[in-house]
């Protein structure tokens, strides 16, 4: 079976598409904390540089794949655990795309978030990114650098989202909300080698 593929936005070579609840069979939204995707995980609570100012970032994060930098965290070549490697297989194969890297993120609560940003350093192929999301909703927003244009999305346990060409001229952002049940996002990319 083929899965449904929504498109949320396509305009010249850019596009969101949506495959909703892709991925729900394998976790269960209110059982997240206490499963392997959660305990199987070494996860992380980086300092980030805003501003000229250190933070400890507002969630837990793990990386697998090619050595990254991103801001001032700098992640050294670290394996996949073989959940997450068998979820990226497969994602190689339905969008015919070589991701060869994952940067997990862990919301606890509502107060975790991320701040707006563009996935757009040199060393990472921004051309496919797929962003596949367990546990709680949550609304992530984009907003375009030069437009007023906006674009909200509710992501649900299992959806998987995918930007296509959506770095260069869209930010993006999770921002902190009241309450919000636990979520983990898994970002697939290419980092270049």
């Amino acid at each position: 079976m083929t899965p449904t593929r929504v498109v949320l936005f396509e305009e010249k070579k850019q596009a969101l598409y949506l495959y909703s609840g892709l991925y729900q069979s394998r976790a269960d939204a209110h059982e997240l904390t206490k499963s392997e995707w959660i305990t199987d995980i070494p996860w992380n609570q980086n300092s980030i540089r805003i501003f000229g100012k250190e933070h400890k970032e507002p969630r837990l994060t793990s990386w697998m794949g090619p050595g990254y930098k991103y801001s001032s965290i700098q992640w050294p070549t670290s394996e996949f655990v073989p959940l997450v490697e068998q979820v990226k297989n497969e994602l190689n194969n339905m969008l015919n795309f070589p991701f060869n890297s994952c940067l997990l993120n862990y919301y606890r609560n509502g107060q975790d978030s991320m701040g707006r940003h563009r996935d757009n350093e040199p060393e990472m192929e921004t051309s496919l990114i797929a962003s596949l999301s367990f546990g709680g909703s949550r609304k992530i927003k984009f907003r375009h650098v030069d437009r007023q244009q906006k674009i909200d999305i509710n992501l649900h346990h299992g959806d998987l989202l995918v930007m296509q060409n959506f770095q260069d001229d869209w930010y993006h952002e999770l921002p902190k909300v009241k309450n919000a049940l636990p979520r983990l996002n898994l970002t697939f990319r290419k980092i270049k080698t």
